[in-house]
């Protein structure tokens, strides 16, 4: 707006807002400073109670409208926003927020479809698209600044005024993007655009390190089903190396049908064990590898009951998740120092569901790795995997399976006793397994068969590395140029081996 003496009208502002906190302030101010008000629907009902002077549209354009949004889109309206000249200097547009309404899981898609505003979105563009001479307002807290702003100046400098612009194409862009995710997603191959609207749930302290700020986002409209869906019921909030280890945590204990828990460290699994129960799955997994699991976190698939959390009250745990924890559990864990209790829901899996990494100037996108086998384990050895054997090759390649690449797990039983990852070497992740594994023994019945998995195929130094060892059954991808001389070697220690058809690379 130019300044007052050089004005022929008086300046005009547009009120069009589903959250209406601070409005009606809002508008008995921009009276005193001499506008006039357009308001709709229920803003303008508001600005009626307080006796807050307003047109209606109708009045307005100078035609009679039918009182629906699509009136919005009237031409004289958006004209008056986007002209050279416009005849509305001031435009305050916001939304219902419609990924609530995404996320109730009780509104029908007509329901949540009703909510969508047609013509909102369109207004803020305009006004932002000429904001050289039209103040685009998409948020009450903005309110203040600019009636302090116009107050004191009669106007707004371009750096300000671009600014609210770029912030009101952002509202408008994640309104879109958040119809657009609740309807779709669904791709039969990548489309040439993708766009995401993110909602963020939490400021961190810091990210993964207190140099670096960070936050979480959730996907606008995602009905709870995975760390969106946490709850803190004792200890500090959550930071960004505990949303990282819960999500591998998580997954790999909710994967299994017996109570298990798996303790994961700076995003790599050090332990794992299922059992009879909470508490033994517990005490196993920790005494897998006592250094890896101190200060790491915990996830259990079971209710922790007293029992459980006895076992965990041993251990110097940073966080433990579990689908919730009885009364005399909780009051014994939190006697702990320093420990976050979580409650997550029973993981829900979306068959669509991506990963997303942030590159250099840009994204990789890709499905997310959720099927363990391509068929069940096949033997490409002379001898097949005993029962036993099978049962813990399923523990040791679900632990790699969510391990950093190169991974090599041992198992014995139904714990996981060595883990060895993010090797540049195979070999060397092998060995590295070995080694830690040869400091469990002690905890484990002799009877249970020790195995390996590997999350990428063998050849067969590893097998005979492996087979050296102590290693009975090996379980591996397969596919490979050297799978014939894997399975030679196995013939020739008397090791199962047996491919799962899927590699599993994490990096």
């Amino acid at each position: 707006m130019s300044p007052r003496k050089e004005r022929e009208r008086a300046p005009v502002a547009l009120l069009h807002v589903a959250d209406r906190t601070g409005i009606v302030e809002f508008a008995h101010a921009l009276l005193e400073l001499g506008f006039e008000l357009v308001a709709t629907g229920p803003t303008a009902t508001a600005l009626r109670q307080s006796g807050a002077r307003h047109r209606s549209l109708s009045e307005f354009t100078g035609e009679r409208l039918p009182a629906d949004a699509l009136a919005l889109l009237h031409p004289k309206l958006l004209g008056a926003i986007a002209a050279e000249k416009p005849g509305i200097d001031l435009v305050a547009v916001n939304f219902y927020p419609l990924a609530e309404a995404a996320a109730d899981a009780s509104l029908s898609q007509d329901e949540v479809l009703a909510y969508v505003d047609p013509a909102g979105p369109s207004l803020l563009r305009a006004a932002a698209r000429n904001f050289k001479s039209v103040i685009a307002l998409c948020d009450p807290a903005d309110y203040a600044q600019a009636l302090a702003t116009l107050k004191a100046y009669d106007r707004m400098l371009p750096d300000r005024r671009q600014a609210l612009a770029a912030k009101a194409f952002h509202s408008a862009a994640y309104y879109d993007s958040t119809v657009a995710q609740y309807l779709g997603g669904k791709w039969e191959q990548f489309p040439d655009e993708v766009v995401i609207a993110l909602k963020k749930s939490a400021d961190l302290r810091y990210g993964e390190n207190p140099h670096q700020s960070g936050a979480f986002y959730t996907l606008a409209g995602a009905r709870p089903r995975g760390l969106n869906a946490a709850r803190v019921v004792h200890g500090q909030p959550l930071a960004y190396g505990h949303y990282l280890d819960l999500e591998i945590a998580w997954d790999l204990a909710s994967g299994f049908a017996r109570p298990a828990c798996a303790v994961v460290k700076l995003g790599a699994p050090a332990a794992f064990a299922a059992a009879a129960d909470a508490a033994r799955a517990a005490r196993r997994a920790c005494a897998c590898d006592p250094r890896g699991a101190f200060r790491a976190t915990a996830a259990l698939n079971r209710e922790v009951d007293e029992k459980a959390a006895q076992a965990l009250a041993e251990e110097t745990l940073n966080c433990v998740a579990a689908p919730d924890f009885t009364p005399k559990a909780l009051q014994t864990l939190k006697a702990k120092k320093d420990v976050r209790l979580v409650v997550l829901p029973p993981s829900l899996l979306a068959p669509h569901e991506l990963d997303v990494r942030a590159v250099a100037g840009g994204m990789l996108v890709q499905e997310r790795d959720q099927r363990a086998y391509q068929d069940g384990f096949k033997t490409a050895s002379r001898r097949s995997p005993t029962e036993a054997e099978r049962a813990a090759l399923d523990v040791a390649w679900r632990v790699a399976m969510r391990a950093r690449s190169h991974a090599a797990v041992l198992a014995r039983g139904e714990a996981a006793i060595g883990v060895g990852a993010g090797q540049t070497s195979r070999l060397d992740a092998v060995r590295l397994a070995l080694v830690k594994s040869q400091e469990r023994h002690p905890i484990l019945a002799a009877d249970e068969p020790l195995v390996l998995a590997s999350d990428g195929a063998l050849t067969a130094e590893h097998v005979e590395a492996a087979a050296e060892g102590g290693v009975t059954a090996i379980a591996h991808p397969g596919g490979a140029a050297e799978d014939a001389d894997a399975a030679r070697a196995a013939d020739r220690f008397g090791v199962a081996l047996v491919g799962a058809g899927l590699r599993h690379f994490r990096l």
